[in-house]
């Protein structure tokens, strides 16, 4: 079956909407995004994984077997990317298992949120992403659709996540020393994309053991709840967020510090995010501090930078959505999510190039 891929600016925001059955879908997303992932693959800082993956290949061979079967779509989905870029299978691999090798991927990425229903990403990067990146709606047949934060040549799974039954979260990378001979990561949170609803995510992430670690921040539209959800092995922390402020960098707050190994620059941050007082704690303010406090530039010696921030209301279900140098975008979660792109349009009175 024929899969369509349609590329669409509005505003300042770059936004890909894919339809189609997965495999097809994936394949023609790879081929309409070659160029991009031969960018991204050519200017991706890896070496130190790929000299972790040759001195350890039994454990980079035992992730991608857990992730093949534990995971088989999402596995199925980066072969056809792979496949559709003409870009070697391993090169996407090692790329996404980047986080999962214990060399460390960055400490990308940034959560705040108000409980109960204000949740903030700033999705933080590396340079090559600058322009590349952009938002990408996945309408895969039988499935839930899906708006992520894409970086070419990844599965779409490891920034945010905005889903057709509200789910909404952000993640945070969090580097684990001695990981476990699972699945990788990026499959996992691919594979908890699926879910109905926020108690359904966290039974996946309960029982899909992940070779790196992630933390993951959510809601649900309608249900306003903040979840923070942290995973690295087997082990898995679950905070429910009562009221007022919550944050999250790059390091684990309730799961054994042993797990991980916290950078100064993060440490930093959560020291920053700690003493964030907001006077009207509204989706203002929290886009304000997202792209003010904690706004990274890739100068001074940190190596990423913000290249998008989102807020989302879970009790509207509106969402503010500001790329790196751009005008912010104000859209709905269940817009984003079915790709509607005259919806949105409309709501920022732009016209869809």
């Amino acid at each position: 079956m024929v899969a369509t891929v349609r590329e669409h600016r509005i505003g300042d925001v770059r936004w890909t909407i894919v339809e189609g059955p997965r495999e097809a879908a994936f394949h023609a997303l790879g081929a309409h995004a070659a160029a991009d992932i031969r960018t991204v693959l050519a200017g991706l800082p890896s070496w130190p994984v790929t000299a972790r993956a040759r001195r350890s290949p039994v454990l980079f061979r035992a992730i991608e077997s857990a992730s093949q079967v534990e995971h088989p779509d999402a596995y199925a989905e980066l072969k056809a990317l792979a496949a559709g870029a003409a870009v070697p299978f391993d090169d996407l691999l090692l790329a996404n298992l980047r986080g999962d090798l214990g060399a460390g991927d960055g400490t990308g990425c940034t959560d705040l949120a108000w409980a109960p229903s204000l949740l903030g990403h700033n999705e933080d990067g590396a340079p090559v992403f600058d322009g590349i990146g952009r938002l990408l709606t996945l309408l895969i047949d039988g499935e839930p659709g899906v708006c992520v934060w894409w970086y070419p040549g990844f599965l779409p799974a490891n920034t945010f996540t905005i889903t057709t039954h509200g789910l909404v979260w952000g993640i945070d990378s969090v580097n684990v020393v001695a990981p476990s001979p699972c699945a990788g990561r990026h499959f996992v949170a691919r594979s908890a994309q699926r879910s109905s609803c926020s108690a359904e995510a966290v039974s996946l992430l309960r029982s899909r053991p992940s070779a790196g670690g992630f933390a993951y921040t959510m809601g649900q539209v309608g249900s306003p709840a903040v979840l923070v959800v942290e995973k690295a092995g087997h082990e898995t922390a679950v905070t429910t967020v009562g009221s007022g402020l919550s944050w999250h960098t790059n390091h684990f707050r309730q799961l054994p510090p042993s797990l991980d190994a916290a950078s100064e620059e993060s440490l930093a941050r959560a020291e920053v995010c700690a003493h964030l007082a907001p006077a009207e704690p509204d989706a203002k303010w929290l886009v304000s501090a997202l792209t003010g406090a904690v706004y990274r530039n890739a100068t001074d010696g940190d190596d990423l930078m913000t290249l998008s921030t989102l807020v989302t209301d879970l009790a509207t279900g509106e969402v503010t959505l500001v790329p790196r140098g751009g005008a912010p975008l104000r859209a709905r979660v269940a817009d984003l999510a079915s790709g509607d792109l005259a919806a949105v349009s409309a709501l920022n009175g732009a016209i869809i190039s």
